[in-house]
């Protein structure tokens, strides 16, 4: 009997870790509908995954240790994105995320993407959710309406991470970690740059205290084409950067601080 037990919790093991990287491989393509659905059960195979897991090292171990053992294995992976270490070590890390929001614990339809580009010889790094347009008007729609704030992307607030100084848009940011929100417009678009990078990207949390925080904004033209990107995607220009969706071409300005 006690075979039989480790045997079906062996393979309802491998059952449960499957289902997890299905869930991080096949999210981005969920439907909106049933994404928070598959996220609860993806959640709960994951906990089940960390019970048999402490089960496992029971055998081994007392079950203080065996507690411990797993606290130290949950909180490794989430330490280096959710303390704000020194930029050179950021650069070289997962992008940020805020573990205080459920979504975070969650696999995302809206994937974390990240864009690097050269300043001065120096790399800096653009952190942000990509939003799929997934047959909905976006810009300009009901989702991310003219003329309102908007994160610049999906969950976290879109965040540019540098070593150096530098001017966007004309406005000037420090070293380390700014978030960039924008207002979309049909012809011009608004870039704020903020010095709060810890809140959730959605745009209610934009509070005042937030937005004291603002180093800056400036407008920059927006531009239409003819080639229709389905994600959200920031591409490195040479004049900086360009934030391209759907058919809008945003080319936003980066450079290093002159001294």
């Amino acid at each position: 009997m006690l075979m039989m037990s480790r045997s079906r919790l062996r393979w309802m093991v491998v059952a449960a870790g499957l289902f997890l990287l299905a869930g991080l491989r096949f999210a981005p393509s969920l439907p909106p509908e049933i994404a928070i659905p598959v996220s609860l059960v993806w959640l709960a195979a994951l906990g089940f995954l960390l019970y048999a897991a402490y089960r496992i090292l029971r055998t081994w171990l007392r079950p203080a240790p065996a507690a411990a053992v797993m606290v130290i294995v949950m909180l490794v992976p989430i330490a280096g994105t959710a303390v704000h270490p020194p930029v050179e070590l950021a650069m070289r890390l997962p992008c940020p995320r805020n573990w205080g929001w459920l979504a975070t614990w969650m696999p995302r339809s809206s994937p974390m993407g990240t864009t690097s580009i050269t300043v001065d010889s120096t790399e800096v790094k653009i952190c942000y959710g990509r939003p799929a347009a997934r047959g909905r008007t976006m810009l300009g729609g009901s989702r991310v309406p003219f003329g309102r704030l908007w994160r610049t992307g999906a969950n976290e607030p879109t965040t540019i991470i540098t070593p150096i100084g530098l001017t966007v848009a004309g406005v000037t940011i420090p070293p380390g970690r700014t978030a960039l929100y924008t207002i979309p417009g049909p012809e011009s678009w608004e870039i704020i740059l903020n010095a709060s990078t810890s809140q959730w990207g959605i745009e209610s949390e934009y509070s005042e205290t937030v937005r004291s925080h603002e180093l800056g904004r400036a407008i920059v033209p927006s531009e239409r084409s003819d080639s229709f990107l389905e994600r959200l995607t920031f591409i490195p220009d040479s004049t900086g950067v360009v934030l391209a969706w759907e058919g809008t071409r945003v080319r936003i300005p980066i450079e290093g601080v002159r001294r």
